[in-house]
């Protein structure tokens, strides 16, 4: 018998703090990876979530259901920030980064806690769901891209780095296909 039958599978402390967060947070269109790096030898994971409209629920109270969700799903030694309009949990063996975007495939809006307050501003970009439909029609993997470009690394904001990354021109960053 191998092993993978005998044991239980275990999910990546990640994985697990992302599926809690997506079963509790309704409705959520996408969770979408725009970014992952190795700093250190330890992993750094920037996630965007793409919300739909709730019939009852605005999108602060959308978002304030997330940073309650998410501050439940963390463990003893994880801890939550909120800096850069992002929400940031730091582990002892990973960091990872959650963005807040609103609607669908069109989001226009961002949301995220700003000084103990609920703050939606418009994106003044394109959505991370238009961006990731850009590269999949061009055949382009962004997530090693964004970390090797050097005028991307001026972004602090991960959503913000992905959207600036398809506006470049994809015949310059298209790489050959197998």
């Amino acid at each position: 018998m191998r092993d993978s039958i005998c044991r239980p599978n275990r999910k990546s402390r990640v994985q697990q703090i992302n599926e809690y967060v997506t079963q509790r947070v309704k409705p959520v269109f996408r969770l979408r990876k725009i970014q992952f790096r190795m700093v250190d030898g330890k992993p750094h994971y920037a996630y965007v979530i793409s919300l739909s409209k709730h019939p009852s629920l605005s999108l602060k109270e959308q978002m304030l259901a997330f940073y309650c969700h998410l501050k439940a799903a963390l463990a003893e030694k994880e801890v939550l920030s909120l800096d850069s309009k992002c929400f940031r949990v730091a582990a002892e063996d990973f960091d990872l980064v959650y963005c807040i975007e609103a609607w669908q495939k069109h989001a226009d809006k961002c949301a995220y806690i700003q000084d103990g307050e609920a703050v939606v501003e418009l994106l003044h970009r394109m959505s991370c769901e238009q961006a990731a439909y850009r590269f999949k029609k061009h055949g382009i993997d962004p997530i090693p891209l964004i970390n090797t470009m050097d005028v991307l690394q001026t972004y602090d904001h991960p959503a913000e780095k992905y959207a600036a990354l398809a506006k470049f021109r994809f015949c310059v960053l298209r790489t050959p296909k197998a």
